[in-house]
């Protein structure tokens, strides 16, 4: 558990950041990354090559526990 949220990822989460997490996970982006409106959380939508676009969300940490995340 981060003990402060300036030192946990999320805080230097940058567009660059999301792409290589997204391509880490298999997707091809193609670099295009769009930010959509989230209160609480990072949320981004991302086209790919060929494929539809993907919404990628960055849970901002200690908010939720995993089993609110997976319901």
């Amino acid at each position: 558990m981060w003990s402060g949220v300036s030192e946990h990822p999320y805080a230097h989460l940058t567009p660059d950041a999301v792409l290589d997490a997204l391509a880490s996970l298999g997707l091809d982006v193609d670099g295009r990354l769009e930010a959509l409106s989230s209160y609480e959380n990072r949320v981004y939508l991302a086209h790919r090559y060929d494929e539809p676009p993907v919404v990628a969300k960055f849970y901002r940490p200690g908010r939720w526990s995993e089993a609110q995340i997976r319901e």
